[in-house]
């Protein structure tokens, strides 16, 4: 969900039951005590997102916490340079990667999820350290 205000705009994560449908935009309104008045031309955007899944730890990590921190807040200063919004789904795919960077795992994208068509459309290569955090699914 997508909550546009005169600030900025928060994004947020709203997992259902199974078998629940798509909840309303009163419905997340109220689930994640948003402060929120129409009065001041603001609105709730629900999306759909497809879900993103993280590996478990590598056991021997190729980089060192600090190491991965600071490639981390590279590719953050990167990517909102390509991009200047990390709304949508690129928002939270970079949420799951910075994750998996940070935990030395990886996360698990589509080839045409938009982060990693961003990354193709950029001309990153292969050999960057980055595609060590992302695996790619058919």
């Amino acid at each position: 969900m997508t909550h546009s205000h005169r600030h900025g705009v928060t994004t947020g994560l709203v997992i259902g039951e199974k078998g629940e449908g798509k909840p309303t935009p009163a419905q997340v309104i109220k689930l994640l005590q948003l402060d929120f008045d129409p009065n001041r031309e603001e609105f709730v955007e629900l999306t759909e997102v497809t879900p993103v899944f993280l590996s478990k730890p590598r056991r021997k990590p190729e980089m060192t916490g600090g190491q991965r921190a600071r490639l981390i807040a590279q590719w953050a200063g990167r990517l909102y340079d390509m991009t200047a919004s990390w709304q949508g789904p690129i928002g939270m795919q970079l949420a799951y990667l910075f994750a998996a960077m940070a935990r030395g795992s990886h996360v698990a994208l589509k080839r045409h999820s938009a982060l990693v068509r961003l990354l193709r459309q950029e001309g990153v290569p292969t050999s960057d350290p980055i595609w060590k955090y992302i695996q790619i699914e058919e």
